[in-house]
């Protein structure tokens, strides 16, 4: 997982990134599928597998309890990102998917959060890895 400077220069980048290791790791466990984080990607490797290469070009975190005390007044949440899926044995590329998330803050506290965002895209990405099995 990696972005321009400014993104990963953020001080809330720990958190986003705490927050797409959680969720894929909840993912991969429901689907049955070996998932591990890095934070650099790794050397290539003997085995058979799916190397998902995530650049996040912004984004802004907004959780449910700021959601809820301050509704509209906190803002919108959104992701820019694109996940790369690549081979784990030689780094080709298999496949490429720009996900672009986006809350409103109109629809007050129920509307999307970072978290059910970064499920989103987790939904998305683990359909894919299921489908090319």
């Amino acid at each position: 997982m990696d972005g321009p400077k400014s993104v990963v220069d953020s001080k809330d980048w720990p958190e986003m990134k705490r927050e797409w290791r959680e969720t894929f790791a909840e993912h991969a466990k429901g689907a049955g599928i070996a998932f591990s984080f890095a934070d650099v990607a790794p050397p290539p490797s003997t085995e058979e597998g799916t190397l998902l290469l995530v650049n996040v070009a912004d984004y802004r975190i907004v959780g449910i309890g700021m959601r809820i005390l301050f509704g509209i007044m906190t803002g919108n949440a959104f992701i820019d990102a694109q996940v790369a899926y690549t081979n784990l044995r030689d780094r080709s590329k298999v496949g490429e998917q720009q996900y672009n998330t986006s809350s409103s803050a109109w629809g007050g506290v129920f509307a999307k959060v970072t978290p059910q965002q970064v499920d989103q895209i987790a939904t998305s990405v683990f359909a894919e890895l299921k489908a090319a099995k």
